[in-house]
């Protein structure tokens, strides 16, 4: 269910070249007409579980682009949140070292299944709330074999943390996926529209996650301002864009690997972060280097509010990647098993067949608009200081994220790397 509209989860404030005054002031007006973000407080526990999630989203993050780099490294998003609160989901049917493994990919040892169960719960429920002006809804699904008794305890867990609807189906008829198909389509705004192609007798269940949001820029950009630019590969190529531009106040910071600007959404609740490479400095290193620990919070603790002149594409990215090997690469391997132990979910034996996400994200001078699915199958086995006024231009390869701004949970992270076909 899609919460009612003004603007998938950042926020800024509209001031142009030529014509600025004006349209600062009006976006002064507009701001001013928003209620304050809610600040979600979270207990010292539940902090660790933040810093817990923000490490496992980059680490898959990184696994995404190094495969991307080896396929044909073309642009991409993924939603570390829709991954990591599905698999939550999964792993409240999994026992012994299946669990443990899962638990472990997800930076998530340390915590109970009560933990983080709640932890998720909480983070659902508060960042739907904390920005009126940004649409932001996250929905969760379990699809079960109708012939196969499932664990009650199991389905209650899930509809009691994760508010999931729980529909028992028949696999083996053709109408089920369209019956699943269509929920993908009805939770992300139709932009997400096929997740699964077909559905078979001895399918257990799929798990699925939905995140769609909508956030119009705090500061809009004037589309009269919008001209062709050229946009640098890393390999040297050149490409003629839609570059959009304005001049206005941003948080602002800079290091030896990137410039960092702070672009927010609606209310300023949420945010895209564009980190853009410092000359000289390739995409691996930006991602390498926000894995480092500790670095992305002292970076973020460094943003102070500057004169930007900002530069940055329109851009539009579908993206759709079975995550097993990734995942295999990060530890849960065992739950891909003849191994697997899933006894919490069902006393007949099974495994995940497949974990795939598939995301959408369009960038304009209004705003953004963003959707991902998350979908997991189950099969039966036997189974420094700032400069006054800064030049920000994103005219070469670039990293993005979206993130609620006072927890910093990631929602999307994603790569503009080209703009081809």
């Amino acid at each position: 269910m899609l919460l009612k509209f003004n603007p998938f989860l950042p926020l800024m404030i509209i001031c142009l070249l030529g014509a600025a005054a004006c349209n600062k002031n009006d976006a002064g007006m507009r701001a001013g007409n928003l209620p304050d973000p809610i600040r979600i407080e979270l207990r010292s526990a539940e902090q660790e579980m933040i810093r817990a999630d923000q490490a496992f989203a980059f680490e898959f993050f990184e696994q995404i682009f190094l495969e991307e780099v080896l396929d044909k490294d073309k642009n991409f998003m993924v939603s570390p949140l829709s991954l990591s609160m599905v698999l939550s989901m999964t792993g409240n049917g999994a026992v012994g070292e299946t669990k443990a493994a899962m638990q472990k990919m997800l930076k998530m040892e340390d915590f109970s299944d009560a933990d983080f169960n709640s932890y998720y719960k909480k983070m659902k429920e508060a960042l739907l709330k904390t920005d009126p002006s940004t649409k932001l809804s996250i929905a969760n699904a379990i699809f079960t074999n109708q012939f196969i008794p499932i664990k009650p305890d199991f389905i209650a867990a899930n509809q009691s943390f994760y508010d999931a609807t729980v529909k028992p189906v028949d696999f083996g008829l053709p109408q089920t996926v369209n019956i699943i198909n269509n929920w993908a389509s009805d939770n992300t705004n139709e932009l997400i529209k096929k997740v699964i192609e077909n559905t078979r007798a001895e399918d257990l269940m799929y798990l699925f996650n939905a995140i769609y949001f909508k956030g119009i820029w705090t500061s809009e950009f004037n589309k009269k301002n919008t001209d062709q630019q050229p946009f640098t590969y890393e390999n040297g190529t050149r490409k003629q864009v839609d570059m959009m531009k304005q001049t206005s106040k941003f948080n602002y910071t800079v290091d030896e690997n990137m410039q960092l600007v702070q672009l927010p959404y609606g209310n300023q609740a949420f945010s895209m972060m564009v980190l853009l490479p410092a000359q000289g400095k390739k995409l691996q290193e930006i991602v390498t280097a926000i894995r480092r620990e500790g670095y992305w919070e002292g970076v973020k603790s460094s943003l102070r509010e500057a004169e930007i002149e900002l530069s940055l594409p329109k851009f539009k990215t579908e993206y759709s990647k079975k995550l097993n090997d990734v995942l295999t690469k990060m530890g849960m391997g065992i739950a891909f098993s003849d191994a697997a132990d899933f006894s919490r979910m069902s006393d007949v034996s099974a495994k995940i067949n497949f974990v795939k996400q598939d995301t959408y994200i369009s960038t304009d001078e209004t705003g953004t608009e963003a959707a991902a699915v998350t979908s997991v199958g189950m099969m039966m086995t036997s189974l420094p200081v700032t400069p006054q006024k800064v030049v920000f231009n994103a005219n070469h390869p670039f990293l993005y994220m979206i993130q609620e701004n006072s927890t910093g949970a990631i929602l999307f992270m994603g790569a503009v790397k080209n703009f081809d076909k």
